[in-house]
């Protein structure tokens, strides 16, 4: 078997959001999905999920990042509103800080119950949110490359986006909490390292015949070829609550895969990380968010994850300039913001010292960050 990869258009552009409905009373998560889906019959951009308390908003394919926010402001926009008429509001983080997955409503749909069957617990559990950026793709062996070189840098994103520090209403003591739920899966967490697409598909292969998956969809790496959309998707990046920190952390991963595709194109060779390193780092993001250490090569040498990142955005910036990626560069510069105010987590953690044990202050807060697009401090 070969899988065959359905070439994009180069750089094109695509976003999954998951988002959370509850009660404007409560806070809790409530089974509003169906609610407000039921509203919009026949529409391919809004979809269920496992729980009935989770939306899936996508975003048709775009050309550019301003064409892609417009959109998926305007799709938000349209299930909030839909939302407010039945008193159900939507909150966008990692995960909810209180609500429980034993009194989640499934969602009845043969693909979500097969899965319940056969994965159980880790999936029964699986109340998490989180944000998928596709970036089109017009080379297989090009994709598994970008993929190669980008998975040292998904550390980077989980530490920039993490939102999820609480679950059944305590600290985990994690920056997000979503990113080691998701890890629970079978197939899922760091990608292996291939040679070409030729051995993708291999392993594909193997996998299906072994009943390991059914389809590629079963292979939920935190990066990952898309063979029937032609592109690569970015998945470790937890849903955020402001517009401003989606769009900065879609520009990275934007920028990113542009500038490693230009690297194959040049000389298509790649130094490899050490798979160890790969998987400490992401620990130590999930953990500290930017507010620990990475290690940098072999030697032991580590460095501060919040001067990393920074220097990572500075690398994306100026390669935008060089690139004429202008329009890119506007939504980039929000990354420096987040380093100063904080990712989502650590603001979170600033409400809870605030009010302590008061988590619908931290859900209302979650909410104004959304409305008004801007970082909350009192």
């Amino acid at each position: 078997m070969f899988i065959n990869f359905n070439a994009a258009s180069e750089y094109s552009l695509g976003v999954e959001l998951e988002i959370q409905t509850i009660s404007r009373l409560t806070g809790e998560l409530i089974p509003g999905a169906g609610i407000i889906l039921a509203q919009l019959p026949g529409e391919v951009l809004f979809k269920p999920e496992l729980f009935n308390s989770t939306i899936e908003i996508n975003t048709p394919v775009c050309k550019t990042i301003s064409e892609l926010e417009k959109h998926l402001k305007q799709n938000i926009k349209i299930v909030q509103e839909i939302g407010h008429q039945h008193d159900i509001d939507i909150l966008i983080s990692g995960c909810h800080p209180y609500s429980n997955w034993q009194q989640q409503q499934v969602t009845r749909q043969e693909r979500y119950l097969n899965l319940l069957h056969r994965v159980q617990w880790p999936v029964r559990q699986f109340l998490i949110f989180g944000l998928h950026v596709h970036v089109g793709i017009d080379d297989a062996d090009k994709a598994i490359f970008v993929m190669n070189r980008f998975t040292a840098f998904l550390p980077y994103l989980i530490a920039l986006s993490a939102s999820s520090p609480f679950w059944n209403g305590f600290d985990t003591g994690l920056a997000t909490t979503r990113i080691k739920i998701f890890e629970e899966l079978p197939n899922a967490g760091i990608p292996y390292y291939f040679k070409n697409w030729k051995m993708y598909s291999a392993l594909v292969e193997n996998l299906i015949k072994t009943n390991s998956i059914d389809t590629v969809r079963d292979l939920w790496w935190d990066i990952r070829p898309h063979p029937i959309f032609g592109t690569l998707e970015v998945r470790v990046c937890d849903a955020m609550p402001t517009m401003k920190e989606t769009m900065a952390l879609i520009a990275l991963i934007y920028t990113l895969v542009i500038k490693f595709s230009k690297e194959f194109e040049a000389n298509g060779k790649l130094s490899r990380q050490d798979r160890w390193i790969l998987a400490e780092n992401k620990w130590r993001a999930a953990r500290y968010g930017i507010h620990g250490e990475f290690i940098i090569g072999k030697k032991g040498k580590t460095r501060n994850i919040r001067d990393a990142v920074f220097e990572l955005y500075q690398e994306a910036y100026n390669f935008c300039s060089s690139a004429e990626m202008k329009d890119t560069r506007i939504y980039l510069s929000t990354i420096p913001e987040i380093l100063d105010k904080g990712p989502s987590y650590a603001r979170q953690r600033q409400w809870a010292r605030k009010r302590p044990g008061d988590y619908k202050y931290i859900i209302n807060n979650l909410l104004k960050e959304t409305r008004e697009n801007s970082f909350y401090e009192e």
